[in-house]
Formats: structure tokens, C-alpha cells, sequence
């Protein structure tokens, strides 16, 4: 089996920090030329050291570039939050599909589960689960629109259509339609 990595977008990524520097200059432009008022102003510096930190951060995160999502021949690990890696094997997941972020972009949501035996520290919510569950921990994972391209998106969802089947025939896959296509369409 290929291993496929999803990365964070680089073009996104420069979008958002490009956001944050007009936000910061426009916050700038008003505190500093539109109030007398010394608590407004400390205000609007406080605001835009938190943009600043903000864009940083996203920097240092955009060069250090880990894949948020691998998947490979133990199944799919998340590793958004890198406290919190989760793999789910290919036997396991229950169903794959994409749906509307916002109105741009996708997002790839992953339905799998876990059984009391493959989970480490077990809460009390978790416990609860696992009872309702048939000894199973249902978990979702969602790679985002707002960090992936869309094209990454729809190409791993179609990766997974082909490749999944043959390790999992159970699973299901639920493609996007986009309900504001059909408008204007005759049928």
C-alpha cells in the first residue's frame, strides 16, 4: 500500500498570515489615529502583540511543516494534535466522507472506533461509551478545509474510495453534492 501524507497548505497558510498583518495594521491605523484615549491605544497594542504572536506562530508552524494525517498499512493516524495521535486501522473504520466546511472549502470526515484493548487511558466518559457501544470508542476525525486545499481533500477522499474497499468492503462512502449545483440544472 502507497503511504499518503496530508500537509497543511503553504498557500492557505500565507493566506492567514497575510490576514493577520492587515488586521494588525488596521487596528494600528485606528487606535493610533482615531482615539485620544491612552486605554484604547494600550488596548489596540495589546491586540496587535496578540496578532503578532499569533502570526509566529503560524509562521514557525508553516516551516516546520509535519503531515497533519498519514495514511499507510496500520490505517489513518491523525496527527493535528501532536498530545493526542490517534490511528484507527483500516478494519475498523465504519465511514469516510466529505461535506461543506463553509462555502469554499471541504473537509474529509473519518468515522472509525477502538476497542477497550487498543485504548490506553480510559476515562469515565470513555468507559460510558464503550458500554453503550458494544465495547467500542467511536471517534471522528475531520481534516479541515481551512489548513488543507480542497484538491488534497478531494483527492485523498477518492484515494480512499479506491484503495479502502479491498482492506475494509464494510465501509461506507458519502461524497459531497453540492445542493446549490442543482439550481438552474433541468432534470
Amino acid at each position: 500500500m502507497e503511504k499518503r501524507e496530508i500537509y497543511t497548505s503553504i498557500r492557505k497558510t500565507i493566506m492567514i498570515m497575510v490576514s493577520y498583518v492587515l488586521i494588525a495594521v488596521a487596528v494600528s491605523a485606528l487606535v493610533l489615529t482615531q482615539t485620544d484615549l491612552l486605554i484604547l491605544k494600550v488596548f489596540g497594542v495589546l491586540i496587535d502583540v496578540v496578532i503578532a504572536a499569533a502570526f509566529v506562530f503560524t509562521f514557525r508552524k508553516m516551516l516546520n511543516r509535519q503531515p497533519l494525517f498519514v495514511f499507510d498499512e496500520n490505517g489513518v493516524t491523525d496527527y493535528s494534535k501532536p498530545d493526542d495521535v490517534i490511528t484507527l486501522p483500516w478494519n475498523q473504520l465504519v465511514s469516510v466522507g466529505l461535506k461543506a466546511a463553509n462555502s469554499n472549502d471541504l473537509m474529509l470526515n473519518i468515522v472509525g472506533y477502538k476497542t477497550a484493548d487498543q485504548l490506553g487511558n480510559i476515562t469515565p466518559e470513555i468507559r460510558q461509551q464503550l458500554a453503550a457501544n458494544d465495547n467500542k470508542a467511536y471517534y471522528a476525525l475531520e481534516v479541515s478545509g481551512l489548513w488543507v486545499a480542497r484538491k488534497d481533500i478531494r483527492e485523498t477522499f477518492e484515494w480512499m474510495k479506491e484503495t479502502i474497499p479491498a482492506l475494509n468492503g464494510e465501509i461506507q462512502f458519502v461524497d459531497f453534492e453540492d445542493p446549490l449545483a442543482k439550481l438552474g440544472k433541468k432534470f
